[in-house]
């Protein structure tokens, strides 16, 4: 990990939470940080954006091995992190601001995917640790993927469920079948910005990652075009911060400067957050024009819980992450084997639908969460948005304990063979 620029980030961002909150007293908004009488709508527009970031890593971790795309091992336990931090920073807000923010049952899915990414993240980690026992790390490998396949609909499903209800209650401006669209691509270009920029912490860079940004870059300045040329009106302050300020990565200067990437990194999610602020508002200049000193405070003091949060939990598991290993400079995924897999020898055999080993391996699993799923929107009507993550979340728990009954019984088998 870059120590100096750790070092430098926790302590400017320290010094200016301080100043902010001295400035709360001063205009007289620390009212509205200490007391909750429901009129603040700002609590609303960070609850969004941290709600929204909190799928973005585990969904870009899922995609990239499902598509046998290679990243470090370090790389994608980083993404999977980060989003349990972002779900722990919105449910903070959730529980200080409830008067402010309506809860229903489409954000507690959210909640649900945190769990079926917890289960992705702790058998990621078994897999690092069990490197020396090849049975094991074998047996953890082969669901990795069958996991990711279970994530990643499952994200795509909350989001979009998410989005039109919010749509539905807040704002109807946003209501058809487009926004979901928008809010996926929306959470993978926040994937690989938070990718960019937790690799800067840690002292090494991946290009693919960050001609992905690129790439990603160009389809959202599309889709906010769209927007603007269909709706007549949208947001031009975060059209400028999301898709064209990125563009300075083709300049050599900013793309081999970390400081630079970190600057186009921090202006992707400033200009999200303008977005979010639009979507509850419906008013791109509200967000400067009623600017406090407690709107400053709430947003620094999300980003230090999640920098807390993080480094926490980062330094805590460092012996999962780093595996005695040294990264600096640009790591070229693409040769590297070291990302908590064994090497499958049948990796390149093609294999019909029905007969591939994820297909085999989920199954079972699948069809039992169907039926858990059925059964929860059966007995609880009221709640019925959350079956299908309720669902899910049964298929990951099956899968996740498939490998430990698999070892479990033909170890039983060996000793009485041995007998």
């Amino acid at each position: 990990m870059n120590s100096k620029i750790v070092t430098i980030f926790f302590v400017a961002l320290s010094l200016m939470l301080l100043l902010s909150v001295g400035g709360s007293f001063w205009d007289g908004s620390i009212d509205l940080l200490l007391h909750d009488n429901g009129s603040w709508k700002f609590p609303k527009t960070l609850f969004v954006f941290w709600l929204g970031l909190s799928p973005s890593g585990i969904l870009l971790s899922a995609f990239l091995l499902i598509m046998k795309v290679r990243i470090h091992r370090r790389t994608s336990l980083l993404l999977e992190l980060s989003s349990f931090c972002c779900l722990a920073v919105s449910f903070l807000y959730a529980w200080l601001y409830e008067n402010s923010l309506a809860m229903n049952c489409n954000v507690y899915s959210i909640g649900i995917v945190g769990f079926i990414s917890l289960l992705y993240f702790v058998t990621h980690l078994i897999a690092a640790d069990s490197a020396e026992d090849l049975t094991l790390c074998k047996e953890l490998a082969k669901i990795r993927r069958p996991l990711a396949w279970i994530i990643l609909p499952t994200v795509f499903w909350v989001v979009s469920a998410f989005g039109l209800d919010f749509a539905r209650v807040e704002n109807s401006f946003w209501q058809g079948a487009f926004f979901p669209l928008y809010l996926v691509a929306c959470t993978f270009y926040l994937g690989l910005a938070i990718a960019v920029a937790l690799l800067l912490f840690e002292n090494y860079f991946n290009r693919l990652i960050e001609r992905l940004l690129v790439l990603c870059s160009w389809f959202m300045l599309l889709m906010f075009l769209w927007i603007i040329l269909l709706k007549g009106e949208g947001c031009f302050t975060s059209f400028v911060f999301c898709c064209l300020v990125p563009q300075l990565l083709f300049i050599e200067a900013v793309r081999e400067n970390v400081w630079g990437r970190l600057i186009v990194v921090m202006s992707i999610l400033f200009g999200v957050l303008l977005k979010c602020d639009y979507l509850v508002n419906s008013n791109e200049l509200l967000f400067f024009s009623n600017a406090n000193f407690a709107d400053v405070s709430l947003i620094l003091a999300g980003a230090m819980l999640f920098v807390c949060l993080f480094l926490g939990v980062r330094f805590l598991l460092s012996r999962f992450f780093e595996n005695d290993e040294i990264l600096m400079g640009e790591v070229d995924s693409s040769l590297d084997s070291s990302d908590g897999e064994v090497p499958d020898e049948n990796e390149k055999k093609y294999y019909p639908s029905f007969s591939a080993p994820e297909f085999k391996v989920v199954r079972l699993p699948v069809l039992c969460g169907v039926l858990a799923a059925v059964a929860y929107g059966y007995f609880t009507s009221d709640w019925i948005n959350l079956a299908g993550p309720f669902g899910a979340y049964v298929s990951c728990l099956l899968v996740c304990l498939k490998p430990f009954v698999h070892l479990g019984f033909f170890r039983k088998r060996r000793e009485e063979g041995r007998k």
